[in-house]
């Protein structure tokens, strides 16, 4: 021991320098490895559980949860730098000059992370919506709005990334913002058809369709957001049945009426091979495309 402790002594008297920078070198990176696990420990603690409340959404936390990663990131950055004995002013001056080069360089992210900001402040969709996103022709339940991109899982159970600036400068679709949605089926009757007969045949249908909500005069002026709770029992209008339009094949045809909005699709499927069986069993007929030729003889 007596050895070791001589020459040890000996080695900080020749080489203060080396030892100090060797020290501070050694207890920064154990500061950048300290500091990029805790970041990375909240930020899945706030992913995966309730850190922050219950009020915190989970369209919110992946957000605050990159957030909180990034913040930690560079308060730890500054720790290692200042620890390595650089100079705070220098620190500042660096920052600032890194900061501008970044926002040059990085002008599409940046403009990413502003789409996902006001994405998460107004609300157009959130976590669990089923959106169809006009710029990219993808239609799915989001998954994730994060600070640069957005995930969207497809109907084939594909994850699709889109960045958050093309969902906001772009058409959404959201179909999980009101409870009931609106089913409008149009088909085609020959001209030869009986119209009131076809218009009474369709309205039966509508009429006897399970799964369509009843209509109540109570619910005429609004249209429930899902954010209500549970499914109203009503629809806003009664099932209606219109002559839309003449076409070129056929007299145009719309029924229209209120579904859940959880079941639409397997509702409207249901109703479309319902009306397709009641016209077969009346005789009326939906025609196909055809061309009338007139051959003249020279």
């Amino acid at each position: 021991m007596e050895k070791f402790a001589e020459r040890w002594a000996a080695l900080r008297d020749g080489f203060p320098i080396l030892l100090g920078w060797g020290g501070n070198a050694l207890s920064a990176l154990v500061i950048l490895v300290i500091g990029i696990m805790i970041g990375r420990w909240l930020s899945r603690r706030m992913r995966r559980t309730n850190l922050g409340g219950h009020h915190l959404d989970a369209t919110l936390r992946p957000v605050l949860a990159s957030t909180l990663f990034y913040v930690i990131l560079a308060m730890t950055i500054y720790a290692v730098l200042m620890r390595l004995g650089v100079p705070a002013t220098s620190l500042l001056a660096v920052f600032g000059g890194a900061a501008l080069a970044i926002g040059l360089a990085l002008r599409e992210t940046l403009s990413n992370i502003a789409a996902g900001v006001m994405l998460l402040f107004l609300r157009p969709l959130q976590v669990g919506d089923f959106v169809d996103i006009g710029s990219s022709q993808t239609m799915g339940t989001v998954e994730e709005i994060g600070l640069f991109t957005s995930t969207i899982r497809n109907m084939e159970n594909i994850a699709v990334y889109i960045p958050n600036s093309s969902i906001w400068g772009n058409r959404v679709q959201n179909f999980g913002r009101h409870a009931i949605r609106k089913a409008i089926v149009e088909i085609g009757v020959g001209y030869d058809t009986d119209l009131d007969r076809a218009v009474e045949v369709l309205t039966d249908v509508l009429d006897n369709q399970p799964g369509l909500l009843p209509f109540s005069s109570d619910a005429a002026s609004t249209v429930p957001s899902i954010e209500g709770g549970a499914p109203p029992p009503s629809a806003p209008t009664p099932p209606e049945v219109y002559v839309m339009s003449f076409g070129d094949n056929a007299i145009i045809l719309s029924c229209r009426c209120w579904l859940p909005s959880d079941t639409w699709l397997k509702r409207a499927s249901a109703l479309r091979t319902d009306i397709k069986r009641a016209l077969d069993r009346e005789g009326i007929e939906i025609p196909f495309p055809q061309r009338v030729v007139h051959m003249r003889q020279g």
